[in-house]
């Protein structure tokens, strides 16, 4: 995957960076089974400096698909992205 990256940045293909988590085993439903970054599985630490290496300086979206979470209190959503965010993605950034 890290090549790919480096390939899609070199051919200037990298229209967005989006991150969630995934837990696993996969649910049947993978698309609506999405979790907060640092919930899961995904190594962000590696991703997300491959992205930065490829000179992507845009915006990062936290792209959360998950019932559950969308039936929670709407701040303590917002609070907890910010925080899992914070935690997993943007120490990578620099």
């Amino acid at each position: 995957m890290l090549d790919q990256i480096a390939r899609a940045g070199r051919e200037g293909r990298i229209a967005t960076y989006q991150v969630c988590d995934w837990k696993t085993p996969l649910p049947a439903d993978v698309l609506l089974s999405r979790h907060y970054p640092g919930d899961g599985i995904i190594d962000f630490a590696s991703l997300t400096q491959a992205v930065v290496a490829t000179g992507y300086d845009r915006d990062i979206e936290v792209e959360i698909f998950n019932a559950e979470i969308w039936a929670q209190d709407p701040a303590d959503v917002v609070r907890r992205t910010a925080e899992s965010f914070a935690r997993t993605v943007s120490p990578h950034l620099f």
